[in-house]
């Protein structure tokens, strides 16, 4: 080739035109190269820590309701649920402040996990206030799923403060949603926001605790079509 041999100095003062069509072109390329490189790594990188951080997470959620299905959780030690999901104390405190946080977060988990859902699902019959209770069958499936976990949480001395922040959780879920269309219908609501979020979340609640207090609960789906039943012509009556 004309450039073989020559340096890079060379074949500028030659030939301008070649050292850029060769030269400047390649090195522009490397550079999007290594670029292009570096950046697959940093994600690459990222999103493994963010898998072992998710992994260490899970554990520990494990370990706390498995030591709660043996004891008091008013005498489980931050100790003992490290040693049960085999992680150091040093990286437990990294992510939670002590084990009520820890029981705290899996909740704000389960709500993350709720909204992914509403917004998958669209209601049967396509009127926009369904939304507002979009949320119900995956929240009645998860329950079913892990009810016995449910009845441990809420026996236990941690069932004060799940059934503090669990209704809590459901009403900014549904405050979302119900606040949006109110505005949508643009007139004064019969009934304040407020109450009504507190009505909708709290018929759930009472639904779902009877439903898992049963000594055979009915199937989710089930459950769900009863639940909408006596809610959807509350919302009808309001935002149709």
């Amino acid at each position: 080739m004309l450039y073989e041999g020559r340096t890079e100095e060379q074949v500028k003062a030659a030939c301008p035109k070649l050292y850029k069509d060769v030269f400047v072109v390649q090195k522009r390329r490397s550079s999007r190269t290594v670029a292009r490189g570096a950046h697959m790594k940093h994600r690459f990188e990222t999103k493994a820590q963010d898998r072992r951080i998710e992994k260490t997470r899970r554990a520990l959620h494990s370990a706390l309701i498995s030591l709660m299905t043996k004891k008091d959780y008013r005498e489980i030690t931050t100790q003992e649920i490290t040693d049960e999901a085999n992680v150091g104390r040093s990286t437990f405190y990294t992510h939670f402040d002590d084990k009520d946080d820890l029981l705290l977060s899996g909740l704000q988990d389960l709500r993350n996990m709720l909204e992914n859902e509403r917004e998958r699902t669209p209601g049967p019959s396509g009127k926009a206030y369904e939304g507002i209770i979009a949320f119900s069958r995956a929240m009645f499936v998860h329950a079913y799923a892990h009810r016995e976990v449910y009845k441990t949480l809420v026996r236990s001395q941690a069932g004060g403060l799940v059934l503090q922040y669990f209704p809590a959780m459901l009403a900014g879920l549904i405050r979302e949603k119900a606040g949006a269309e109110f505005r949508r219908k643009r007139r004064e609501p019969t009934v304040p926001l407020d109450l009504f979020v507190h009505f909708i979340a709290s018929a759930f609640v009472s639904v779902m605790s009877w439903w898992l207090d049963t000594d055979r609960p009915l199937p989710p789906d089930r459950i769900d079509s009863v639940f909408r039943a006596l809610l959807l012509p509350t919302l009808a009556s309001h935002l149709d």
